[in-house]
């Protein structure tokens, strides 16, 4: 009996212990001892909401998937002109004039789409290394945006902070262009990547 006593004095002991961090309004009283005319008491209580604060980026696909932006460069032979096929001692009638190189065919736009509620949202990009020299630069890539999502610079060699709009999905296509002097640049194959950064501030 005496230990069903102590576990009883335990429990209760616990539960005060918990009524004491209790979080309590203010109290106050009026008093007249008179009994006359108006008292008041006021009691305030603190009001507090946590918004948690999210960033979202999408540049092409979803996920984890990762686009890549090809072109297939072009050569023509003149003088007819003649575009050369795969193969080697080919006949041609070469008019002994330097060939024509291009870029290639732009490929399709992407979509580029962000979201938060950061006060100010930002968006920069960067770019890594080339696998080879000798071939395009980075200013050589032009990009044009339509929509609300300006891309963060006019060409991958001017990459900059560009701010959107807080609250609102802003989206945008964005569409490569490959320029500069192709038939400066040494055959092999290039590649590289954009890494694209949306912060909240």
């Amino acid at each position: 009996m005496r230990k069903l006593t102590k576990i009883s004095s335990a429990v209760a002991f616990a539960v005060l212990g918990l009524a004491a961090v209790t979080a309590h309004a203010e109290s106050t009283y009026g008093y007249n001892s008179a009994g006359t005319g108006t008292v008041t008491a006021t009691a305030r209580l603190n009001i507090s909401v946590a918004v948690p604060k999210l960033i979202l980026l999408r540049v092409g696909s979803a996920n984890t998937t990762i686009d890549t932006l090809t072109w297939a460069g072009t050569a023509s032979i003149p003088a007819t002109p003649t575009t050369p096929a795969n193969g080697n001692n080919t006949a041609v009638n070469w008019s002994a004039a330097a060939p024509t190189i291009g870029a290639g065919i732009n490929p399709a736009a992407v979509t580029a789409t962000a979201w938060t509620n950061a006060g100010t949202g930002t968006i920069n990009c960067a770019m890594g290394a080339w696998s080879a020299t000798g071939g395009p630069t980075n200013a050589n890539f032009t990009v044009v945006s339509a929509g609300t999502l300006a891309h963060p610079g006019a060409n991958l060699g001017a990459c900059a902070s560009t701010a959107f709009t807080s609250n609102a999905v802003q989206t945008s296509s964005w569409t490569y262009s490959l320029g500069g002097t192709p038939a400066t640049w040494a055959a092999n194959s290039y590649t590289n990547q954009i890494t694209y950064t949306a912060t909240g501030i």
